[in-house]
């Protein structure tokens, strides 16, 4: 199947970058939406490789850049937009994960995506996470696949929430870029807010849609009993902990190619997709 791909860009106070993965011909099935993790961007690693095989399973994708991930429509290189990453909060990647998945479903990539209507959400790490929380009264969410997914976004212990307060921001460094990143205090707050609102468990509980949770048994950034957790709170939820896979499914940047182990993730990926949407175009 011959696969093309269009840049985009989502204007507003917040511009959002992205690229659609098409297959040829009209699409027959429902649209993915990619969520990337912190110190995470469209092109990373496998992220087009992901996007190109479900799109030759004839699903249209649509990967993107949050408003506030510090990359903007450039494919790869070092983080540019370094104010947008300091003031950047999971609130503001919600609203963006919204905005994309209303241009979907709306029409808004017309004529290369006409409008449907629904769409299932993917996420990896904390796009995981944010992918969770912006599928609750989302009619149009399909389903959700998370890869890798944080439990909770207000997961920072005291003393780090202390220095956090003490500066004002916390720095973070990009082992790929080797940037030292600064994330602000609007970021520590924000998180903080959906703790005391219940965090992801409780919207969890609260969502109605199909649940995959894919994880590594290998994962130390994120640890498999976070994904556990949460299959544990949905009655439809489905889990698969890896074998010997580590956050990145043991994939790097730049990409050489899939590992076993992204394959098993893609693969339980697919089914649970065509699972979900039972065959129907």
């Amino acid at each position: 199947m011959t696969l093309r791909t269009v840049d985009f860009c989502l204007e507003g106070p917040r511009e959002i970058w992205g690229t659609l993965t098409l297959p040829e011909g009209d699409p027959a099935k429902p649209p993915v939406v990619m969520s990337h993790g912190f110190l995470g961007f469209k092109d990373w690693s496998f992220f087009p490789w992901v996007a190109g095989s479900l799109a030759a399973a004839g699903y249209p994708v649509v990967r993107f850049n949050f408003s506030g991930s510090g990359m903007g429509p450039q494919a790869d290189g070092p983080f540019e937009d370094l104010a947008a990453f300091e003031a950047d909060t999971i609130t503001r990647q919600v609203e963006d994960l919204k905005r994309v998945l209303g241009a979907v479903v709306s029409g808004g990539f017309e004529p290369d995506l006409p409008a449907v209507p629904r769409a299932f959400l993917w996420g990896h790490s904390r796009g995981g996470g944010v992918s969770l929380l912006a599928a609750v009264n989302r009619p149009e969410v399909l389903g959700i696949a998370t890869w890798a997914t944080l439990s909770r976004v207000n997961r920072y212990l005291y003393e780090m929430k202390k220095t956090w307060k003490e500066k004002g921001y916390y720095p973070f460094e990009s082992s790929r870029t080797g940037q030292v990143l600064k994330s602000g205090i609007a970021f520590l707050e924000d998180a903080e807010h959906w703790g005391r609102e219940g965090d992801i468990p409780t919207y969890l509980h609260h969502l109605t849609a199909p649940v995959l949770l894919v994880h590594g048994s290998e994962d130390v950034s994120v640890k498999p009993d976070e994904s556990e957790s949460l299959a544990a709170l949905h009655p439809s939820a489905q889990l698969a902990i890896l074998a010997g896979a580590d956050h990145k499914f043991n994939s790097v940047h730049p990409f050489p190619g899939p590992s076993p182990a992204l394959e098993a993730a893609f693969q339980r990926t697919l089914a649970f997709f065509e699972s979900v949407r039972g065959g129907r175009p």
